[in-house]
Formats: structure tokens, sequence, C-alpha cells
């Protein structure tokens, strides 16, 4: 039997191995896609515990800074606008 021959019988082995090779390829892609769509979500869930980490550091020193009487003070200034007395409040209009 010469190599023609046994190539032409065993036909449906090398289809399968073609078919097997496509499939292997495909999914090969659709996993890639999938490393680089989890990627993503890392990189923005990082940037997330960063914000949250300063958030937190910055909610930290204004809970301690309600024990001390200046930062009380400074607390209603900045948050309701109140002005203790011998201080002078200036209001700015939008002239638009």
């Amino acid at each position: 039997m010469n190599k023609y021959n046994l190539f032409i019988k065993s036909w449906w082995v090398w289809a399968f191995a073609v078919v097997c090779f496509g499939l292997y390829e495909q999914a090969a892609m659709k996993l890639e896609q999938n490393i680089t769509s989890l990627d993503k979500e890392i990189a923005s869930l990082e940037a997330r515990i960063v914000e949250s980490s300063t958030k937190q550091q910055y909610l930290v020193l204004q809970q301690e800074s309600f024990n001390d009487p200046a930062g009380i003070e400074l607390a209603l200034i900045r948050g309701l606008g109140m002005v203790p007395e011998g201080y002078t409040k200036i209001y700015f209009q939008d002239l638009l």
C-alpha cells in the first residue's frame, strides 16, 4: 500500500485532527478574551480599593478631629456655615 492510498483511506483521521485544531483555536481565543476581561475587572477593583482606603483614612482623620474643640469649630464653619463671634463672614454671589 502506497502513501497516497494510506492517506485516502485514513481521511477521517485527518478531518478529525483539523476539527480538533479548529475547536482548540476557538477555545483559546475565548479563554484569552475572558482573561482580558478579568484583568480589566481586577484593575477596576484595585482602583476602587485604593479609593476606598483613601476615603477611610480621611474619615478616620475627620472622626479624630471631633475630639478637638478647634476641629469641631472648623467642621461647623465648613459644613453649616456657622461663624463664631468676632469672625467676618463673606458671601459670594454669582453674577451670571
